[in-house]
């Protein structure tokens, strides 16, 4: 009855993504800012599109460190549990919290919230689900093909009901609840008026809710996301061409956490980092079977080839660094390559690592990896950190995609009279006046760029740089090579990505390896 009289229709009501324009009087953002947020439930679909327009209060800025996917999957559904868990239902330390479907959409990240709130959370799922919940931090998980909830527990003091569509259902669910309890159900279902006045002569609380777009709720759902307290699990992407075959999978009732529409080609890159978050943060190596192909080739020089030496590898740096942490900074999607730059910490407290992991996609998996680490210094030349982004808009997603064409073939030219011919002079020609340097070696702006290039080259006359691959997206160009400083060295592997704005390079990051005698497989570093 809502959507009937404006077919066609767009759906959709959360979105992630940077914003293009504002309104008159708009204060809270500016063009460039990343942002997410809930369109006006329900009549504000249409979130299914390359461009959304909506009321600047329904966002809130995204999180540092965690990307459009990750973020884009929250809104409606973190809303909704946080607004009946926390608004609603005031879930505090030490209460017993019954979440319905708790591997769903809604519950799994409703059993989050609950968590960080420090409630003893109890979930119904189906037995396949026990091990997900329980690396959520549920208390107990019941399966409701074989255990009835209503006699496995009792002395409840919140239930999240998303399953009840009838009086006889919802009783299931009255009767685990201990008098002065609450009920809070999230599905638009009639109750009659008798059925209210029985549940309130129990002395239980009943609240029907249906999510509203809320500012003050996504802030909260923002630093819940941001301490890593909260986190959707990704059950798969689909590009926005494919939103009906999302919308199948959805509707299987089989699927676990959230499905996510991809508007851009960066599909690919959010399902790379998910991986590597996944394999090295979490321990995860379930998602290599799904993600990656059986014939997979490893350049990292300490793993061998295929998926298992991947688990293999992944779970001794498990074990050799337990509380390790993966954050992804930028990423690029170029055809079949995807380069990801982020910040690795194995010892919590230490610099950590910039890391450019490099991806070759074959058949929608992954079929061959490259990477590059660099362990952070204390101090840098500079006095900028080897991650964060300087230049205007301070974005870290790439932006102007119709120049991408273009800045490759800017930065590939600049290269080559630089670094290739060695000529210092292509520094005033396509490097710009507020230039950023993230080199740890190399000072800040573009006089500083010509006096620690060529003190380089002085001191490495015979350097010789070979790029093997260029990957570019809009702004963002990385190029990766092969620098040998001294003839008779086996060299670095290096990266080096560049930021264009208006015709100019305007920042930039690396990261280089040394190549070592001899590897765990066959190839090379690149």
């Amino acid at each position: 009855m809502l959507t009937i009289a404006r077919m066609p229709l767009v759906l959709g009501w959360h979105v992630s993504g940077v914003v293009e324009a504002v309104g008159m009087g708009v204060t809270l953002f500016k063009p460039g800012d990343e942002v997410f947020g809930m369109l006006p439930y329900p009549g504000g679909v249409g979130a299914h599109a390359e461009y959304v327009t909506a009321p600047a209060r329904v966002f809130a800025h995204k999180p540092a460190g965690i990307d459009h996917v990750q973020v884009g999957a929250l809104p409606l559904a973190a809303l909704t549990a946080y607004q009946a868990l926390v608004d609603t239902a005031g879930v505090r330390t030490g209460q017993r919290v019954l979440i319905h479907a708790a591997a769903g959409g809604v519950g799994h990240l409703a059993v989050q919230i609950a968590k960080s709130r420090g409630a003893y959370v109890i979930g119904t799922a189906s037995a396949a689900k026990r091990d997900f919940l329980r690396s959520l931090g549920v208390d107990e998980v019941i399966d409701y093909h074989s255990v009835d909830f209503a006699e496995a527990v009792s002395d409840i003091d919140v239930v999240l009901d998303s399953i009840s569509r009838d009086a006889a259902a919802r009783a299931r669910s009255l009767a685990v609840l201990r008098p002065g309890g609450t009920l809070v159900s999230i599905l638009p279902v009639p109750v009659d008026a008798a059925e209210l006045a029985a549940i309130a002569e129990r002395g239980i609380r009943y609240e029907s809710l249906i999510v509203e777009a809320d500012q003050a709720g996504m802030q909260a759902i923002a630093a819940l996301a941001e301490t890593g307290a909260l986190r959707a699990h990704i059950e798969a992407t689909f590009p926005l061409a494919e939103a009906a075959k999302a919308h199948a999978l959805g509707e299987t009732g089989r699927t676990t956490g959230k499905i996510v529409l991809t508007v851009r080609e960066g599909g690919k890159a959010q399902i790379a980092g998910q991986a590597l978050q996944d394999v090295f943060e979490r321990g995860d190596t379930a998602i290599v079977d799904r993600l990656v192909r059986p014939d997979y080739i490893q350049h990292n020089p300490l793993a061998p080839d295929g998926p298992d030496a991947l688990k293999f590898f992944s779970s001794t740096m498990r074990q050799q660094f337990p509380a390790a942490t993966f954050t992804p900074r930028r990423a690029i999607s170029d055809g079949d390559l995807v380069l990801l730059h982020s910040r690795s910490v194995l010892v919590p407290g230490t610099p950590g690592m910039a890391v450019f992991d490099i991806f070759r996609f074959q058949d929608g998996k992954i079929a061959e990896h490259w990477d590059i680490l660099q362990e952070v210094p204390a101090t840098t030349a500079n006095g900028n950190d080897m991650f964060a982004t300087l230049s205007r808009p301070r974005t870290e997603a790439s932006g102007q995609r119709w120049f991408t064409a273009y800045h490759k073939k800017l930065v590939t030219a600049f290269l080559d009279e630089l670094l290739v011919r060695k000529d210092l002079a292509a520094i005033d020609t396509y490097v710009g006046a507020e230039y950023h340097e993230h080199s740890p070696t190399i000072p800040d702006g573009v006089a500083g760029l010509k006096a620690g290039l060529g003190a380089y080259f002085e001191q490495f006359p015979q350097l010789s740089v070979v790029p093997k691959r260029v990957i570019a997206e809009g702004d963002l160009v990385a190029v990766h090579s092969h620098y040998i400083d001294t003839p008779g060295e086996r060299g670095r592997a290096a990266l080096d990505l560049f930021r264009v704005r208006d015709g100019k390079i305007v920042e930039h990051w690396d990261a280089s390896q040394g190549m070592p005698e001899s590897a765990a497989n066959d190839n090379t570093m690149f």
